[in-house]
């Protein structure tokens, strides 16, 4: 069950082709969240956002409801992400899901207060690295990813990672 929901989580990211902080663009995912960008993203489908910039670096974020897509009740969920069992777990359904990447193993890491797995895959015959956070909030899974072309400037994206604003947090 957890891994076809991480294959929805990150379906989009795989397969999607998407053309100073204070001027980065706001957009709200939903009521809960919000996150900032580079630049205005896309609305690319009810799950997804995403734009890529005039260097080619791919800003996306992704979203789903892994309690609707595991079955697991909020209790149990929370209990299970903070262990990294779990985040293995978590990393063996995302693999498949995004073969061209080699991934090191998530580290459990606090994002705005929250539960997030920092993401690290190399894609080596593109010539382009994916830094993601996915951030846990309520049982949702918010993928704040990025992919960028080898010799381009990582500034952006270091920012990038943590530009989630959770509501009443």
């Amino acid at each position: 069950m957890l891994k076809k929901s991480i294959l929805l989580l990150f379906v989009v990211v795989s397969s999607i082709q998407v053309n100073a902080q204070k001027d980065w663009f706001k957009q709200k995912i939903n009521d809960k969240v919000s996150v900032n960008f580079p630049i205005e993203p896309k609305k690319i489908n009810e799950q997804s956002y995403g734009v890529r910039d005039q260097d080619n670096v791919v800003y996306l974020v992704s979203v789903v409801d892994l309690l609707k897509t595991t079955g697991l009740s909020l209790e149990d969920f929370n209990a299970g992400v903070v262990k990294q069992t779990f985040a293995d777990e978590f990393m063996e359904g995302l693999m498949p899901t995004m073969a061209k990447y080699t991934f090191k193993p998530a580290k459990i890491i606090a994002v705005k207060g929250n539960t997030a797995y920092s993401v690290f895959g190399r894609d080596d015959v593109n010539k382009n690295t994916l830094y993601m956070n996915i951030v846990f909030v309520d049982g949702i899974a918010y993928s704040i990813t990025s992919i960028l072309p080898d010799g381009k400037d990582f500034k952006n994206i270091s920012t990038y990672l943590n530009e989630i604003y959770i509501n009443g947090k």
